[in-house]
């Protein structure tokens, strides 16, 4: 009788382990479900916010409606390209254009790109916190983990060698919510979080939401309504010379004693 109960128990053992999830199993099934695209083109309409400039404390970040949204990534590349159209007159101008490339980050204007390093990681990040970009992100990362949550799977994995990343995945493995925390000179570390809702199957047959919307130290920074989705689109972005060649100005501080124990440092 012994040996018999052990036998079942060894036997219950090894049947939940062959059945137990993993991250990679439950990455791969994402990939079937939503299509595995090397990159991607979407477009639409919506708003985005003036992050971190509210008049007060505790307000929402300033709304400025878009007439025309369009984002295309290349996720082997690790670029993107923003192209926005805004439906009044904004501060950078009504219409405007953001690119990132790996480590180089720019603009391009009326007089040419313009360098904004800075920017970058910032950048790679929400390359990432795109549906099709998490699966991509956790899959290469080789640190995700699989955990349960509300009744959902969460797969979490690390970015850019320091940021945690998590992703909420419904019955359908479809991507409904990434979230993450970056840094901000000004609110310090701050919450950004992308909800997915309304897949839909698009050119291709690959599911795509209609509605994003992303928030970052808990108010809005986009609502997108998305109407149009092109995957594999082709987007080679170079980095201009200019881009290429310029490089962060180191930080210069200064202090000056203002009383016992009190410094000024700018």
């Amino acid at each position: 009788m012994r040996r018999l109960a052990l036998f079942t128990m060894l036997s219950l053992t090894l049947s939940l382990a062959c059945g137990a999830k993993d991250a990679s199993g439950v990455l791969q099934e994402a990939r079937q479900a939503m299509g595995n695209v090397t990159s991607i083109q979407y477009s639409g309409t919506g708003m985005n916010a003036f992050f971190g400039q509210a008049l007060i404390t505790g307000q929402e970040w300033p709304r400025r409606d878009l007439n025309a949204y369009m984002r295309t990534i290349n996720y082997d590349q690790r670029s993107a390209r923003d192209e926005l159209t805004f439906a009044q007159a904004v501060f950078g101008g009504q219409q405007q254009n953001s690119n990132v490339n790996g480590d180089k980050a720019w603009s391009v204007g009326a007089n040419g790109p313009v360098p904004q390093l800075g920017a970058a990681e910032e950048r790679q990040l929400h390359i990432w916190l795109t549906p099709h970009g998490f699966v991509k992100g956790a899959t290469a990362a080789g640190n995700a983990q699989l955990s349960r949550k509300g009744g959902a799977d969460v797969v979490t994995f690390t970015a850019l060698g320091k940021y945690k990343v998590e992703g909420t995945l419904d019955a359908e493995r479809r991507v409904t919510r990434v979230a993450t925390r970056i840094a901000n000179p000004v609110m310090g570390d701050t919450d950004l979080v992308a909800t997915y809702s309304d897949y839909r199957s698009f050119s291709g047959g690959v599911q795509f939401p209609a509605k994003i919307n992303i928030a970052q130290g808990g108010f809005p920074l986009w609502e997108v309504a998305v109407t149009h989705v092109t995957p594999n689109a082709p987007l080679d972005l170079p980095v201009p010379p200019a881009v290429a060649s310029a490089s962060i100005p180191a930080v210069q501080t200064a202090t000056a004693k203002l009383a016992e124990g009190v410094w000024h440092i700018t």
